[in-house]
């Protein structure tokens, strides 16, 4: 693989873990997201313990799919958690007849596009990675037409 589309997998895979990121560290505020998950039925005491939780789960696996670290598993991991915040938070079917719905399905259809990009990360067997050591395996393994997702020993 050139070195363009090791960079652009990089650039990509960045971008959709920013997302996450941002919403982990709270700089996106999660009041709005507490509240809806006590109006769908959450019992009010364990909503902070599934925000701490969430948080965490966008903290670690969006900083491991950013640098690379199991990024197929974190992807995967991401999309765990992104389908049912999403039927929470965006139920757009919800909202039909209010001023909300058409805010509501955007926001739906954005995470539909997140979770093809998260499914895209975990299908692809040769994700870079931003260490040296693992970005030049992954150009060897590229440029010598090695079969994506064969089993090979390393040498430490």
């Amino acid at each position: 693989m050139e070195r363009s589309s090791r960079w652009l997998l990089i650039s990509a895979r960045t971008l959709v873990a920013l997302v996450f990121l941002l919403n982990g560290f709270g700089v996106i505020n999660q009041a709005i997201p507490a509240k809806e998950m006590m109006e769908r039925g959450v019992p009010p005491h364990i909503v902070p313990f599934a925000m701490f939780a969430g948080r965490f789960v966008e903290i670690v696996a969006g900083f491991a799919l950013a640098l690379g670290i199991l990024p197929r598993w974190s992807a995967l991991l991401l999309f765990a958690f992104l389908v049912p915040a999403t039927f929470v938070s965006h139920s757009f079917w919800l909202a039909a007849g209010t001023p909300q719905f058409q805010g509501q399905l955007i926001n739906f259809c954005k995470n539909l596009a997140i979770w093809g990009g998260l499914l895209f990360i975990a299908g692809s067997p040769m994700q870079p990675s931003l260490s040296s050591r693992r970005a030049a395996n992954f150009d060897v393994r590229a440029q010598s037409g090695e079969r994506p997702g064969a089993i090979h020993a390393q040498a430490d």
